[in-house]
C-alpha cells in the first residue's frame, strides 16, 4: 500500500493509538466509537487479549488491546469479516 505522504511510515502505525491515547478502557472505548455491529474477544491460553470491533456501515476494523488498553488498530474499507452478516 502507498505511504500516506503527510505521515512517515513509522508513524503511520502508532498514528491510530496516539490519537485516541485519551482512551483509557474498553468502556472508554464504546463511548467514543459506538457500539459495534460485530464484537469479538481475542483470548490466548485463557487471557483477554483484546477486542476486536466492526462496524459495518462505516466498514472500519478497530482492535482494542486489553493489556495495554489502547486502541491498537483501525482497518478501514472492505475486507473479510467487515461486510456484515
Amino acid at each position: 500500500a502507498p505511504a500516506m505522504p503527510h505521515i512517515r511510515p513509522t508513524h503511520a502505525r502508532t498514528a491510530p493509538a496516539r490519537h485516541f491515547a485519551q482512551l483509557a478502557s474498553y468502556e472508554e472505548f464504546l463511548a467514543a466509537f459506538g457500539t459495534p455491529d460485530r464484537a469479538r474477544e481475542d483470548e490466548t491460553y485463557g487471557d483477554l487479549m483484546g477486542y476486536d470491533t466492526y462496524y459495518w456501515g462505516a466498514r472500519k476494523h478497530v482492535r482494542w488491546d486489553a493489556w495495554d488498553d489502547r486502541v491498537s488498530l483501525i482497518n478501514l474499507g472492505a475486507f473479510e469479516g467487515n461486510s456484515g452478516p
